[in-house]
Formats: C-alpha cells, sequence, structure tokens
C-alpha cells in the first residue's frame, strides 16, 4: 500500500500541473476577446469618423452643386434684362436677380462652413484611421504570441498526460479505477493532503482513526466531505510510514 501512496503523490504533483497548464489554457481566449473587445471600439469609431467625413462632403458637394446653378440662373437672368422693355420689366428682372443673389451669397457661407467642418471630419478621420490601425498591428502580434504560448502550453499538457497515463496503470485496479472516478467528479483533482486530522482541500476534520489509517499507508481512503483522495506529503510516508499518531 505504501507503494501505492507514492503513486498517488506522483499523480497529485501532475493533476496539479495539468490543472495549472489548463488554467493558462483557459486564460488565453479571454484575454483576445479582451484586446479584440478594444479593437472592434476603435473600428466603430473609425467607422463612425468616416460616416461623419462622407456625409458632411456629401453635404458640401451638393451645396457646390446649387452654387452653380444660381450662378448660372443669374448670368441667364442678367442677360435677359438686357432685353427688357419697360421699367417694370427690369424692376422684376432686378428683383428676381436680387433674390439669386441672395440665394448665392447663402450657399457660399454654406460652402465655406462646409470645407471648414470637412478639414475638421478629416483630422478625426485620420486620427481614428491611426489608431485602428496601430491597434489592429498590436492585435495581430499579440494573437501570434498567444498562439505560440497555447502551442507551447498544449505540447507540455499533452506530455504531462502521457506521463500521467504511464503512472496510473502502475496503480492497483481498484485504487485506478477510484481515482479515475474522483478525478471526473472533481476536475482533475482528485488528491489532496491531509495534516493535523484535517483535509487540505475542504478544511474540514476527519476522524482520528481515519488519520492513521492514511499516515501508516494502510488504506487508500477519501474525505467524507469534498470526496477527494487522502494522503499525506510525501515526506511523512518516507520518514516513517507505518507511523501512528498518539491520541
Amino acid at each position: 500500500m505504501k507503494a501505492q501512496y507514492r503513486i498517488l503523490g506522483q499523480l497529485k504533483k501532475l493533476d496539479e500541473k495539468l490543472y495549472r497548464l489548463n488554467f493558462e489554457l483557459e486564460k488565453i481566449p479571454v484575454e483576445i476577446a479582451k484586446i479584440e473587445a478594444v479593437l472592434a471600439t476603435n473600428k466603430a469609431e473609425f467607422a463612425a469618423h468616416k460616416n461623419n467625413f462622407e456625409t458632411h462632403e456629401k453635404t458640401m458637394r451638393k451645396a457646390e452643386m446649387d452654387l452653380r446653378e444660381k450662378e448660372d440662373f443669374i448670368k441667364k437672368a442678367e442677360g435677359k434684362m438686357m432685353e427688357c422693355k419697360t421699367n417694370e420689366e427690369y424692376k422684376a428682372a432686378q428683383k428676381e436677380i436680387d433674390g439669386f443673389k441672395e440665394q448665392k451669397g447663402n450657399l457660399e457661407e454654406t460652402v465655406l462652413l462646409s470645407m471648414n467642418g470637412l478639414e475638421v471630419h478629416r483630422t478625426q478621420l485620420k486620427t481614428a484611421e491611426t489608431t485602428f490601425k496601430e491597434q489592429d498591428a498590436l492585435v495581430n502580434k499579440d494573437k501570434k504570441e498567444y498562439d505560440t504560448l497555447r502551442q507551447k502550453l498544449v505540447n507540455s499538457y499533452e506530455e504531462q498526460e502521457q506521463q500521467k497515463e504511464g503512472i496510473v496503470i502502475q496503480l492497483s485496479p481498484d485504487i485506478a479505477a477510484l481515482y479515475k472516478r474522483v478525478s471526473a467528479i472533481n476536475k482533475g483533482i482528485a488528491i489532496c493532503i491531509t495534516e493535523n486530522f484535517g483535509c487540505l482541500g475542504c478544511n474540514i476534520k476527519i476522524r482520528p482513526q481515519l488519520f492513521n489509517e492514511i499516515l501508516g499507508a494502510k488504506a487508500v481512503h477519501r474525505c467524507p466531505s469534498c470526496g477527494r483522495i487522502l494522503i499525506t506529503s510525501a515526506a511523512e510516508i518516507d520518514e516513517n510510514p507505518m507511523a501512528e499518531v498518539q491520541l
């Protein structure tokens, strides 16, 4: 039974390594999601500025087109005014031209304001585009590094799993079956240490008789609370495997 306890001690260390490796593996997609969320925000801001710029540009182009049309109307109206034969016709033509000129003035002001606004939007767009491209490059770089780390962790995990399989077969069939069953229930952490009449996994106190049997490597027992297999530290087993605690 002492040999079985030593094997369980080895499995405990391997299970803890595998747990840490799996923990690191599970963190990777979380971290990638964080940097992708930042990138998505930058992309949305870039798209919004691009839309604002294009909308403002269309507004300005429309104002410029309307301005040219008003200039053409004024030229035609001035040409027609030369053909007026009466004062009434001349005054009517002049009034029409004055109206066109007023509209032209308003359009010129609109175009000027649009040009200034367009420059502001252009600057904002360039800034947003630069930020997005920089973040995109950074995310791609980080994702490659995470891919490298993931592969390294996977390789290490697989190596530890192979080593674990080679150790599990050294257990007796009944203890191996118990270990696998408990491992499946407790997410791979099937074994924990017991010290001073307590389970270090859940901190519950265990019966002295049960503690002594574990301390003396007389039988394999599970914690009555968390259900994990209880062992003592390797030093305790090696130094005095058959010792019992004095009650």
